[in-house]
């Protein structure tokens, strides 16, 4: 299964490189629908709504306490609180201020926490060799695709390690038995993540009809979609197919 997981990596990326032409970040992405400044904060709810993952990350704090079957899994969600505490602070600077340069962190530390948690979901579905072995090759490749956009200005790889975990989690979910309990909190998190990116992408849409656009609103799904992962570390047990 590990060999399997590391393969379809690896074949997913070559096909994109192969096959997919340069993606490049366009200007426009940085014009959100809600640009007011309040209490003189540019760009406000933008800004104010990366809160919540500070919040959530203090909030995991009490699924460190939960027992881990191994160290590495102790070590990776902490990673994951961390990267959750630095999307709070590196939106909100991008929010700010939005430029390229600005965005790297903003997408850095969310790197971090996609590969992290999916290393975590790799450990519960695929066992947890895959899980331990692919996670820090997953964190690197990660941030690989920051310093690949920002030197070359392609987002190919970018874009594979944003929306790999997002197809991958789901058929994972279905496909393979699990090794803890109470996948429903997964299955919340995969629901909430793409709430967060149906509102990111209607950002415009959606500012016709609320004035804060969608953008903040997926600040908050997302958050909640790192909660739900949170809960499902906190509250898991060993299932009878461990």
């Amino acid at each position: 299964m590990r060999l399997l997981a590391t393969s379809a990596v690896l074949l997913l990326i070559a096909f994109v490189f192969l096959f997919v032409p340069p993606v490049y970040q366009s200007e426009a992405y940085h014009q959100f629908a809600d640009q007011r400044t309040l209490f003189g904060i540019p760009n406000f709810w933008n800004v104010a709504t990366n809160l919540p993952f500070l919040a959530v990350a203090i909030y995991g704090l009490r699924a460190l306490r939960s027992k881990f079957t191994e160290r590495w899994e102790k070590f990776a969600f902490a990673v994951v609180l961390a990267g959750a505490a630095l999307v709070a602070a590196g939106s909100g600077y991008y929010h700010w201020h939005p430029t390229d340069d600005t965005l790297v962190w903003d997408r850095l530390p969310m790197t971090v926490v996609f590969m992290a948690v999916f290393a975590l979901i790799l450990a519960d579905r695929a066992g947890m060799t895959t899980g331990r072995r692919l996670f820090l090759p997953l964190l690197a490749i990660g941030v690989a695709s920051i310093v690949v956009w920002r030197v070359t200005g392609d987002l190919r790889l970018y874009g594979i390690v944003q929306y790999l975990p997002v197809l991958a989690i789901p058929l994972l979910l279905w496909r393979l038995p699990p090794r803890y309990s109470h996948a429903h909190w997964v299955w919340g998190m995969c629901a909430l993540y793409l709430a967060a990116k149906l509102l990111e992408l209607g950002d415009g849409s959606i500012g016709h009809v609320l004035i804060t656009g969608g953008h903040p609103w997926k600040h908050v799904a997302a958050a909640g979609a790192l909660l739900c992962f949170c809960e499902w570390v906190r509250l898991r047990h060993p299932t009878p197919f461990d």
